[in-house]
């Protein structure tokens, strides 16, 4: 099989995108590449598009002031003309809206093609935001939207209800094979107007090398951190990203009580408040995009708080139980799925910091429950989310649409 992957770009993100499937799809003897819109590595099997960054940066205004976003993105003619699309036998789309291709050339791409669509947020099924959370006007036409000017996709005034009806009328055309990663985001698509008829989806959930980790290493971690064994060490992404839940998190650090040995660890592009500053010991990574750096990370803390209030699915979740920490997350969010709360992770009332900071109290209270969660933790991605058999089932999906759509034209 000739397998082409395509997402907004390479590296960042490269658990899920499909630049480490392709990778090693190559390396068990698949024909695989990858087309992105944003090229960061130096692998020879992964293509970009011709961007320009001046033309791209007037088109993403143009859309911002006239309230459509995805919809005259260029590259979509360029892929097709591409010999890595002319060439394969399946393409699987990863992240498109992130002005990759265009809404309007979805049809045309995905229904000449044997194809496959791994639907990684809800977007597609709004007429605007990645996550609707309590909101349920994408599941009735949107408009009258109150988050349209702070979204990532910027509207000048709110014109939801016509993305909206564009993207129906997109979707109504397609009926590809669909990959999601969570019963969460399979909920969302049998339940959308919009995608409700999509009638083949398949959960794969995301997987990390658990080789990589090793949860018997966590004292030598703090150590090389500069911290003593006796520190309960907790760490977050610091994220301003508003649905990250970052400010719940602050404030459940603010009721916290604490002694001497409570390290806070953060990464990210956010910043910690003067008030935790003061009241903590803190170390602040800022972004770190090197996943050694990000397993160094994990292993040296003792409890992962990810209190983020919509997640597609949570990669963080499984490398930090991979890790052996305890997650600490917000009911009724896809991260409480996947932890298999309440029996590994521990899921809080949603947006709720007072019931945060009282399961983070009782776990540093008790430290043989972080490490009983944290095993538990481990034994369920060795169970549940192993890169390995991330791509197996990849594997045996491609072959068996392959089969099927190779054969319905002979």
């Amino acid at each position: 099989m000739k397998i082409l992957e395509v997402n907004c770009n390479d590296l960042p993100g490269h658990v899920f995108n499909g630049y480490d499937l392709h990778n090693e799809l190559n390396r068990l003897g698949y024909d695989a590449k990858q087309m992105v819109r944003k090229k960061y590595s130096n692998c020879n099997t992964v293509k970009s598009f011709l961007e320009d960054d001046i033309f791209l940066s007037q088109l993403i205004e143009w859309e911002k002031e006239h309230s459509v976003s995805n919809v005259l993105v260029p590259y979509g003619y360029e892929l097709e003309q591409s010999e890595e699309f002319r060439n394969a036998e399946i393409v699987h789309y990863h992240i498109l809206h992130n002005y990759t291709i265009s809404l309007l050339d979805y049809p045309n791409l995905m229904n000449q093609k044997c194809s496959i669509w791994t639907i990684h947020d809800p977007w597609i099924l709004t007429g605007n935001c990645i996550h609707p959370l309590e909101c349920k006007k994408w599941d009735m036409g949107c408009g009258g939207c109150v988050t349209c000017n702070n979204e990532t996709f910027i509207m000048e005034q709110d014109n939801t209800a016509f993305m909206w009806k564009l993207k129906k009328q997109i979707l109504s055309k397609l009926n590809p094979d669909i990959i999601v990663a969570s019963e969460f985001m399979k909920k969302y698509i049998e339940k959308s107007p919009l995608t409700n008829h999509f009638n083949k989806i398949h959960i794969i959930p995301f997987g990390v090398r658990l080789e990589k980790y090793d949860i018997n290493l966590k004292a030598e971690k703090k150590i090389k951190l500069g911290l003593s064994l006796e520190d309960r060490v907790i760490g977050f992404r610091a994220d301003d990203f508003y649905i990250k839940g970052t400010y719940y998190l602050f404030e459940a650090l603010k009721k916290l009580k604490v002694d001497s040995n409570i390290t806070l660890i953060s990464f990210g592009n956010g910043s910690v408040p003067k008030e935790i500053q003061k009241k903590y010991k803190i170390i602040e990574l800022g972004w770190v995009n090197d996943e050694d750096k990000i397993i160094e990370f994990l292993e040296g803390i003792d409890i992962f708080l990810m209190p983020s209030l919509a997640e597609g699915f949570g990669v963080m979740a499984i490398e930090a139980m991979a890790a052996g920490c305890a997650v600490i997350c917000f009911q009724t969010t896809t991260v409480e799925e996947i932890t298999d709360a309440p029996r590994c992770g521990i899921a809080v009332e949603y947006k709720s910091s007072e019931a945060l900071a009282e399961a983070i109290q009782e776990l540093l209270n008790n430290y043989p429950e972080i490490k009983r969660r944290g095993k538990l933790g481990n034994e369920l991605v060795r169970k549940k989310y192993q890169f390995k058999d991330y791509v197996d089932k990849h594997i045996a999906l491609y072959e068996k649409i392959y089969s099927s759509y190779y054969c319905e034209r002979e």
